[in-house]
């Protein structure tokens, strides 16, 4: 089945171990912005990946918004916009683990990116 914006904001959140709707300590709009932000990024280090959107800005998700649309770039990048999801939520927490696991996701959303399979 193909992946939603809503997967990437979903697999984040257990990355982050925020799984209860009662209480997330990462808002929804929070982890959109994220999102935003990594497509952005994707698209500096990645510019192939956006050919259907040749002309167009680079799709932007706001809370309210369908998150039920399908993934707007190959899947196969999934897993690293995910991470960089994950890695930039974790930037905003004070602990000293927390950063260095949040610099590893973020450099592996990097190297990831700039890898030819």
């Amino acid at each position: 089945m193909a992946k939603t914006v809503s997967d990437a904001i979903t697999e984040a959140r257990v990355l982050l171990h925020d799984t209860d709707p009662q209480l997330f300590r990462y808002s929804t709009p929070e982890l959109l912005s994220y999102l935003n932000n990594a497509l952005l990024e994707t698209r500096r280090l990645r510019p192939d990946l956006f050919r259907a959107y040749i002309g167009q800005p680079v799709p932007s998700y706001a809370d309210g918004d369908d998150l039920s649309v399908a993934f707007p770039i190959d899947e196969m990048f999934f897993p690293q916009v995910v991470f960089y999801i994950t890695g930039s939520a974790e930037l905003r927490d004070d602990e000293f683990t927390v950063d260095a696991r949040a610099a590893t996701l973020l450099n592996q959303f990097a190297a990831k990116m700039l890898t030819v399979a």
